[in-house]
């Protein structure tokens, strides 16, 4: 994959922050990264908090290959615009499985939604869930060395999703 952004290169219309990090604490995680996307104006400035709250109900670990994905979000009473915070994790978090709460994984990757109540918000669900399954494109991720190179990798991957619902 061409991790390299052209004069050319079609871009999604999502809002997309990368963040790559060395923290090894779920919690202070999604503080940086919400803190990360109301810089942007994505979401107030309580989301972290709201998303930790969240969190504890229904965990957002997905055991996925190469290695496990979170998908944390919150209320979408406290989003501004629609948009996803990314962060590649040079350490694993642990994070709780959805599928079973009990079991703990070490996630590398986290895409925290801020989704509204519309269509675009559904297509951003199912983009994301297509994406993470994509091997190629979590282990490009991963390998990224700049937020600016994270970014690329995600609006490319949006956007061959939104030509194909000819957006």
């Amino acid at each position: 994959m061409d991790k390299t952004t052209t004069e050319n290169q079609i871009f999604s219309k999502n809002d997309i922050h990368g963040l790559i990090s060395e923290e090894t604490d779920r919690d202070q995680l999604i503080h940086l990264l919400a803190a990360e996307m109301a810089k942007y104006g994505m979401v107030e400035p309580c989301y972290g908090a709201s998303v930790l709250e969240r969190e504890k109900e229904f965990p957002t670990g997905v055991p996925t290959m190469p290695v496990p994905i979170a998908i944390p979000h919150s209320e979408r009473s406290q989003v501004y615009k629609p948009g996803i915070g990314v962060a590649v994790l040079r350490n694993s978090v642990k994070f709780s499985s959805m599928e079973d709460p009990t079991c703990l994984l070490d996630v590398r990757v986290v895409f925290m939604l801020a989704a509204s109540l519309n269509d675009e918000h559904l297509h951003m669900i199912k983009d994301v869930m297509e994406i993470i399954q994509d091997s190629e494109v979590v282990n490009a991720l991963l390998a990224a060395e700049t937020t600016k190179e994270i970014e690329a990798i995600m609006h490319q991957e949006f956007a061959k999703r939104e030509q194909k619902r000819g957006w």
